[in-house]
């Protein structure tokens, strides 16, 4: 204050001393976030000791990411870049497009079982809430084929290795072997 102004300069020296010491002790004691967001849990008061425990959530609201766990059988569909179609049990009629942008470099375990781990970024969606902790449906688009014929699996004959081909049926009711070249399969 004004009186400091008035006291010999060695006094305001400690002074200034004492203040940089209580500035320091209030910024060790400060938490701060590597990002922003909310805080969604607090399991601590002041005063409290806590142990190495964690006792604060912080979550973001923004750049949100799925985590989706792969069957390991299906390692190959994670790929950088693939798209993915995503449902939220929260708003089952509204399907988002994603696309895999970290694949965890080992496989972890869910239940015993292992599986492969990718994030998969979620777009915006001003039209719902996405919260943090949703749970999401997935579906990795491993390949696709536009305005290609689809036909059941069982209805491909192979007749040489590499060599396949299909019943037509004719406009009198016969059957007529044709040869096709299958492209993209699954079950």
């Amino acid at each position: 204050g004004p009186a400091a102004l008035a006291s010999p300069i060695i006094m305001i020296g400690s002074q200034t001393s004492r203040l940089e010491q209580a500035r320091r002790a209030v910024e060790d004691d400060c938490l701060t976030a590597p990002f922003d967001g909310a805080v969604t849990s607090l399991t601590a008061v002041p005063g409290q000791t806590v142990g190495t425990g964690p006792i604060i959530r912080i979550a973001s609201t923004q750049d949100l990411l799925a985590r989706i766990y792969l069957d390991e059988t299906d390692a190959d569909k994670a790929t950088l870049g693939n798209r993915v179609h995503l449902t939220l049990d929260a708003y089952p009629d509204l399907l988002l497009e994603g696309e895999i942008v970290i694949v965890e470099p080992a496989l972890d375990f869910v239940d015993g079982t292992p599986v492969v781990v990718i994030w998969v970024d979620l777009p915006d969606t001003p039209e719902v809430a996405v919260l943090p902790g949703m749970t999401v449906e997935a579906e990795v688009v491993a390949d696709e084929a536009l305005g290609a014929l689809l036909v059941p699996i069982q209805a491909l004959h192979e007749l040489d290795a590499g060599s396949h081909a299909v019943f037509v049926v004719q406009e009198d009711g016969t059957l007529l072997l044709t040869p096709v070249t299958p492209g993209l399969r699954d079950y």
